[in-house]
């Protein structure tokens, strides 16, 4: 049994640092101008933390996907692996933005941070990872336009200023 558990823990350590480099390098090419070269990039990171096709993965919603990430036996990789899906949306967001496509790129945002914010109920605040994405610059990317309920009430918990507020 604790066998089992290191080897699952050594593996999620290896899948979260391989969707690092994946997503240093979508910052490299977001960075390079390269927005649709890193839209591939977020596309391959998503394959690699959710381990199934796209066109699977976007079957879900994404309180599906934080739930499908979430069910995990370590807390920390848990968390992390959302994280890391919330670090992707934003620079997806960036991408959209850089291709002028601002539905798009605003959607992203709130992903990203509903991602974020649903973590930090729902997991350990402590050490938490330098890819976290920052609620605050979220909330400005995600702009003025009104959010949903669910949005509002996890921007509330977490004792942030509403978007009004900004």
């Amino acid at each position: 049994m604790v066998r089992c558990v290191v080897a699952q823990r050594d593996y999620l350590l290896r899948l979260i640092e391989q969707v690092g480099q994946l997503l240093r390098r979508v910052i490299h090419q977001r960075e390079q101008q390269a927005p649709h070269e890193a839209l591939q990039s977020i596309m391959a990171a998503c394959e690699r933390l959710f381990g199934m096709e796209a066109v699977q993965i976007f079957q879900f919603t994404p309180d599906q996907h934080f739930d499908m990430l979430a069910n995990d036996d370590i807390p920390e990789s848990a968390r992390d692996r959302i994280l890391m899906y919330a670090a992707l949306n934003a620079e997806a967001g960036h991408c959209y933005v850089a291709l002028k496509q601002p539905q798009l790129a605003r959607q992203s945002f709130v992903n990203a941070l509903r991602l974020t914010l649903k973590t930090r109920q729902q997991f350990p605040v402590d050490d938490w990872p330098s890819f976290a994405p920052d609620p605050t610059q979220l909330l400005r990317l995600v702009g003025e336009a009104p959010l949903d309920a669910d949005t509002l009430a996890l921007i509330a918990a977490a004792n942030l200023p509403g978007p009004s507020g900004l």
